[in-house]
C-alpha cells in the first residue's frame, strides 16, 4: 500500500502537504477545476446568501425551493435529456435507482462497473466489455419476451481506463423491455462538445430505454448527483419514498451551477481542459508509457515504479486499490483546467526519463 500523505488545504494544481512539502498534484476527479475557480466562488458565495449553507428538509415537502427544479431543468437542457433530477451525491444516484429497480428484471451488470450500480449479490466479471455486451444481447434475444431487463454500464472505465463503444448499445433487441443505466460521472463535463457527457449517445425506443446516472460532484464541482431519463421515470424516481425521505444537497450549490452555465464559465472551463490535454499529449516523447483515450483527461499505468519516481520529482498522483482492498493499485495521472503550461512541461520532461 502506497504512504497516505496529509493535507490541511484543497489540492489545486499544486498540493501543500501537512508537513509543508509541496508537490505539483496530478490526480483527483476536479477535471474542470470547479475547486479553484473564482468565478463560480464567486456565484456561491452568492447561492449561500441566498439559501443558506443547507436545506433540511424533504424535497418532496409541502414548501420547496424552486432552485432545485430550476437547476434540474438546465441540467436536462445541457446534456440533451427529457428530464432531470438531482440527488445528495453521485454514489445514491446509483443506489437510489438500483433500489427501485431490481425487483422489475434480471439485472446484467458490465465488467467492473462502478459501485454506485451493484445490485444485491453482484460479482465483479472479468470478460472484455464488448464480450460482455454481445453476450448479454444474446441472453436477451433467447429469453422470454415477457421478462424484462436492466443493462448496468459504466461510461467509461474507471480507476483504470477504458473506452467502451456506447454505440454498440443500439444492438439491444427492440423486442424485449430493457432499460439501460449508464453511470457518467466521469463523462459529464468532460465528453462530448462542450461536456454534455453520453446521454445523447443511448438508445431511446419504444421497448429499450435509458437512464444516466452521476456525480455532479467531479468535473462540475456540485457535492450533489443527478439522474436523467424521461418525464415519466423520472417522475416516477421522485415519487419514491426513499428519495423523499432523503436529505438533498445544498441547493447554493445549485444556484452557482446554473449562474455558471449561464455565463459561460463551465464551456470556458472546458476549452482549457482540452487544451490542456492537447498540450500534454504532444509533449509526451513517450505515448506508449501510458494508457489514455484521445480528449481525456486521466493517463494510467499499472508500472509500480512510476508512482515513487514521480514522488521523487515532486509530483504527486494517485496510486491506491479501488473500489476493494484486494484489488492491485494503479497510478492515475489527471490533467485539469487548472493546469498551466509549465506543469504540464514539467510533467512530460519528467516521464521522458523515466
Amino acid at each position: 500500500m502506497s504512504e497516505i500523505f496529509l493535507t490541511e488545504s484543497l489540492p489545486g494544481r499544486t498540493v501543500t502537504l501537512a508537513d509543508g512539502r509541496e508537490f505539483l498534484w496530478f490526480s483527483g476527479t476536479d477535471y474542470l477545476g470547479m475547486g479553484y475557480n473564482e468565478k463560480f466562488q464567486a456565484h456561491l458565495a452568492e447561492g449561500f446568501r441566498r439559501y443558506g449553507t443547507h436545506y433540511g428538509s424533504s424535497r418532496n415537502g409541502s414548501l420547496q425551493l424552486a432552485i432545485y427544479e430550476e437547476a434540474e431543468a438546465s441540467l436536462a437542457a445541457f446534456v440533451g435529456a427529457p428530464a432531470a433530477l438531482v440527488v445528495s451525491s453521485g454514489m445514491w444516484s446509483g443506489q437510489l435507482l438500483m433500489s427501485e429497480l431490481e425487483v422489475i428484471g434480471m439485472v446484467h451488470s458490465a465488467p467492473r462497473v462502478h459501485p454506485a450500480l451493484w445490485e444485491q449479490g453482484y460479482v465483479s466479471q472479468g470478460d472484455s466489455w464488448e464480450e460482455w455486451l454481445q453476450q448479454t444481447i444474446q441472453k436477451i434475444q433467447q429469453s422470454d419476451k415477457q421478462q424484462t431487463h436492466v443493462i448496468c454500464t459504466d461510461a467509461i472505465g474507471s480507476p483504470w481506463l477504458e473506452e467502451y463503444n456506447l454505440d454498440l448499445l443500439h444492438e439491444l433487441p427492440d423486442t424485449h423491455q430493457t432499460l439501460v443505466l449508464v453511470d457518467d460521472s466521469h463523462g459529464l463535463g468532460v465528453l462530448s462538445r462542450e461536456g454534455q457527457g453520453t446521454f445523447s449517445r443511448l438508445p431511446q425506443t419504444k421497448n429499450v430505454r435509458s437512464v444516466v446516472t452521476a456525480s455532479l460532484n467531479k468535473a462540475l464541482g456540485v457535492p450533489g448527483g443527478v439522474l436523467f431519463g424521461d418525464k415519466d421515470f423520472i417522475q416516477s424516481i421522485r415519487q419514491s419514498p426513499k428519495f423523499a425521505g432523503s436529505s438533498p444537497a445544498a441547493p447554493g450549490y445549485f444556484y452557482a451551477f446554473r449562474q455558471n452555465l449561464i455565463n459561460g464559465v463551465l464551456q470556458e472551463a472546458h476549452a482549457k481542459l482540452m487544451a490542456n490535454i492537447h498540450y500534454f499529449t504532444k509533449k509526451l516523447s513517450h505515448p506508449d508509457l501510458l494508457n489514455y483515450i484521445e480528449n481525456y483527461p486521466v493517463f494510467c499505468s499499472r508500472d509500480s515504479g512510476l508512482y515513487p519516481y514521480l514522488l521523487e520529482k515532486k509530483i504527486l498522483t494517485s496510486h491506491f486499490s479501488y473500489p476493494k482492498p484486494t484489488d492491485p493499485p494503479i497510478v492515475r495521472l489527471v490533467i485539469t483546467a487548472q493546469h498551466k503550461k509549465e506543469d504540464l512541461d514539467q510533467l512530460a520532461e519528467v516521464l521522458s526519463k523515466f
